[in-house]
């Protein structure tokens, strides 16, 4: 798995539909404050320590809400994604 399969599937198992999740991800990838990840996307990531994860699933989490904030801020999820 990917991580970018690994966020997809992150922001589905949490409420949002797969072409909600697909634009979160759009632009977390866009986003400069994640240039680090820039050339990782598309790596496995049996082949990172799994705090990469951790580290991931807070900007997630941020990125997620940004977009239901702009979105659909009645979305139901939302919780799910607050800190």
């Amino acid at each position: 798995m990917t991580f970018r399969e690994w966020g997809r599937k992150y922001l589905e198992e949490r409420g949002m539909f797969e072409q909600q999740a697909r634009i979160v991800l759009e632009d977390m990838e866009a986003d400069p404050a994640n240039e680090a990840m820039a050339g990782r996307w598309k790596d496995h990531i049996e082949g990172y320590p799994t705090s990469m994860l951790a580290v991931m699933a807070v900007a997630l989490n941020r990125a997620a809400v940004e977009w239901i904030d702009a979105n659909l801020p009645k979305a139901w999820y939302r919780p799910m994604f607050a800190n």
